[in-house]
């Protein structure tokens, strides 16, 4: 049972892999020597656990690497600073350099911040979805 469930799993990346390289299921299929009807429940198990990753980042992850997206961003800012502040010798193109990097910094933590309401919906689709599972639960 367990050689059966790794062989299912390793075929499964293995179609995971194939529909990234945009190969058809009945492609996929002759490639792997399996029926279609196969392939067509390993990509709704795909899409299955696609789902489930999303809505798990959402739920614990997400939050936290926003965080470290803006701190890393921060961080990155806060060297182009010091790189065109700190030394006397550099040339006029290395603290324009500097200076760019400092102005691609803002724009990212833009972006970010301009995606936060979206990512604050997720959030909060989240938490209403655990309001329901939890009601349906002490029914």
């Amino acid at each position: 049972m367990v050689v059966h469930k790794y062989k299912i799993e390793d075929r499964r990346r293995r179609v995971a892999s194939l529909l990234a390289q945009s190969m058809s299921e009945t492609e996929i299929a002759k490639k792997l020597k399996v029926d279609q009807s196969t392939i067509s429940r390993d990509v709704k198990v795909l899409k299955k656990m696609s789902q489930q990753f999303v809505y798990d980042l959402a739920k614990s992850n997400l939050a936290y690497c926003y965080k470290q997206c803006l701190d890393g961003i921060e961080e990155v800012k806060r060297r182009g600073w010091d790189i065109f502040n700190g030394v006397n010798n550099l040339t006029t193109r290395d603290k324009l350099l500097a200076l760019k990097l400092i102005m691609e910094c803002n724009e990212a933590k833009f972006a970010l911040f301009r995606e936060g309401p979206t990512i604050m919906q997720v959030k909060s689709m989240e938490e209403r979805l655990a309001n329901i599972e939890s009601r349906e639960i002490n029914r």
